[in-house]
């Protein structure tokens, strides 16, 4: 299960570089469809509760050194989902989210996928 929420997390990832993407193009850019950040944001959710329920069960414990890279990718994970509220509640406003704000979920959700995949590679 711990694959699935991996998978699921790299999904929202690869959504949001997308979404990354269109954001860099500037506010010139064509206003995207509700439905992409909406699908991006579901799937990290999912994602999220996912590796919750995986911690909760427990992980097999290991002599690698990697007890507590669910709990610090847990907690970057939400850390992204609070940052990707407040972006969600700027564009509801109307108004474009600040750089700052958008680069600090990104870099935060990036730092999340790499503990869990370093996590996912030494179980």
């Amino acid at each position: 299960m711990l694959q699935l929420a991996f998978a699921v997390l790299a999904a929202a990832a690869l959504f949001g570089a997308g979404l990354a993407v269109r954001y860099l193009r500037g506010p010139s850019a064509p206003r995207l469809p509700q439905a992409l950040p909406l699908a991006h944001g579901f799937l990290g959710v999912a994602g999220l509760i996912l590796l919750i329920a995986v911690l909760r069960h427990g992980l097999p414990s290991t002599d690698n050194g990697t007890a507590g890279f669910g709990l610090i990718a847990a907690g970057f994970f939400g850390f992204a989902l609070v940052l990707g509220l407040l972006i969600a509640a700027l564009a509801w406003r109307g108004r474009r989210p600040g750089g700052l704000v958008v680069g600090t979920h990104a870099s935060v959700a990036i730092a999340g996928v790499v503990v869990l995949a370093a996590l996912v590679a030494l179980r």
